[in-house]
């Protein structure tokens, strides 16, 4: 019987790859922006006090006493148009300097490779570096199976076990050998599987240092450049446009 997948599926396994890798760095750039503008701004307000007037506003403001009556609420403005206005100047003046500067954590000693990225758009560099990752396992699995290292009925189950069940067959060797470590690996898919399943408490949760992704960058590196070795493909190496993508992150932020 013919193989259904050809160097089509090899070819668009490797472009999906690409697109979820790009998107992927496309949100961390924008998380760490967002992050960056936030530490701007507050800086800037520091020394802001309320004037006489916002006072007497705040003074006759009866706020709800609990979170669920504050949502079910219709808050009145607490500061006048004139303090509104400059805290919106100070806003935007925040994000232009972060889109178009060089600004770096480390410059501040609080914000180094310690630094925990709250922007919500960390969901999507979770997410779609979890893909990344994933569709060029599937695509080595592909080839250990067309090659005849993996059986057509041990590739059926394989390639739909969980992700790291399939990761850990392919590195089985490595593992026992301990020439490979997958601990970030396994933190990166524990991190995705919060932003799959977005409860309260993962909601709160979810904040990875800068540290804790390079860790897994780096990880990742290690294991791609293992397949890529046993593939010997004629293409560019997913591992050095990984190192590309996340070397322009470091230069940038770190």
């Amino acid at each position: 019987m013919r193989d259904k997948h050809s160097l089509e599926t090899y070819e668009k396994l490797a472009i999906g790859g690409i697109f979820y890798l790009e998107a992927s760095i496309r949100y961390l750039n924008t998380a760490l922006k967002n992050d960056f503008a936030t530490i701007l701004f507050n800086k800037a307000l520091k020394d802001l006090e309320p004037n006489e007037s916002d006072k007497k506003i705040i003074e006759r403001v009866k706020l709800p006493e609990n979170h669920i009556e504050v949502l079910q609420s219709e808050i009145p403005d607490i500061l006048t148009n004139e303090t509104i206005k400059h805290m919106e100047k100070e806003w935007e003046n925040a994000r232009k300097l972060a889109e178009s500067k060089k600004h770096k954590f480390s410059l501040d000693h609080r914000f180094s490779l310690d630094h925990r990225i709250e922007s919500i758009e960390i969901l999507g560099h979770l997410n779609n570096y979890g893909f990344f990752l994933e569709t060029l396992i599937n695509r080595h699995l592909l080839y250990l199976n067309q090659t005849g290292l993996i059986d057509n009925f041990s590739y059926r189950r394989i390639s739909v076990a969980k992700i790291m069940e399939r990761i850990i067959y392919i590195f089985k060797d490595d593992l026992q050998n301990n020439t490979v470590q997958l601990n970030e690996i396994q933190n990166l898919f524990r991190l995705r599987n919060k932003t799959v399943h977005f409860t309260p408490d993962n909601a709160q949760s979810l904040k990875p240092r800068i540290s804790e992704l390079n860790q897994i960058w780096n990880q990742t590196n290690t294991l791609l450049k293992k397949l890529e070795k046993i593939e010997n493909f004629n293409e560019e190496k997913f591992s050095d446009i990984l190192e590309y993508y996340t070397k322009g992150i470091k230069n940038t932020w770190c």
